[in-house]
């Protein structure tokens, strides 16, 4: 790994420049070391791919300080870090999947198609961002990969499951964007007023549950009257 100076409060820790599991997963052990040594001055640690960005307060502590902590961290085996799978309920069904059967003309597959390799498998959550909750997740099946869109929408709704290019991911809130919705799932996967405000982190994964537009209907009344508990998978 290579620690860089980004600025008076800010450094950065990259791994190899790759998208790749086992390395988002030491940059993940890397930021869990960090916030147990509760070092003073560091106000937020950000992950990305391949990436750890510290932000600190400058009058607390200092680039030399934090470069020196950083090189004496010791780093396990990703195999030995337990993990959460997500169950993420999503209807295909109209009127969410608004760009579902364009994709199925572009692949040369049936849309039930497209559903079944969607939902085949569980998706590693690299990273969050661009909105609160948003996850970026990998290992998307290359038959159904496909580029933004050329014009993105003004505003996608909160919920929708999308694909832009190799990635799947999740709207929590309403949104502009270019990615191709299939779907919808009735959760919401940011609140405000929930502990935790975001289910998921880092590190966790998702599997999508194909689900019908009954179920979609009671899952929502039950999300709204806050009975709803999400379905995880430990291992």
């Amino acid at each position: 790994m290579e620690i860089v100076n980004i600025n008076e409060n800010c450094i950065s820790i990259v791994f190899d420049e790759r998208i790749d599991p086992s390395i988002n997963a030491q940059v993940i052990q890397l930021k869990a070391a960090i916030e147990n040594l509760q070092i003073i001055g560091i106000q937020e640690l950000v992950i990305s791919y391949n990436t750890l960005v510290i932000y600190f307060d400058d009058t607390l502590t200092d680039h030399a300080t934090l470069s020196e902590v950083i090189q004496k961290v010791e780093l396990g085996s990703s195999d030995s870090q337990l993990s959460t799978t997500y169950i993420i309920p999503v209807c295909y069904d109209a009127p969410f999947n608004l760009d579902l059967e364009e994709m199925a003309t572009r692949h040369n597959k049936s849309t039930d198609e497209i559903i079944q390799i969607h939902t085949s498998k569980p998706y590693l959550i690299y990273m969050l961002g661009f909105m609160p909750g948003f996850p970026f997740l990998g290992g998307l099946d290359e038959s159904i990969a496909t580029p933004r869109k050329s014009s993105p929408r003004k505003e996608i709704p909160a919920g929708s499951v999308g694909i832009a290019n190799a990635q799947t991911g999740i709207y929590p809130l309403a949104s502009p964007g270019g990615w191709n919705i299939i779907g919808r799932t009735p959760l919401r996967l940011f609140d405000p007023n929930r502990n935790p405000e975001v289910y998921y982190e880092a590190g966790d994964y998702i599997k999508f549950k194909h689900i019908s537009k009954d179920e979609y209907d009671t899952i929502e009344q039950s999300v709204n009257n806050g009975t709803y508990v999400i379905e995880t998978e430990v291992h």
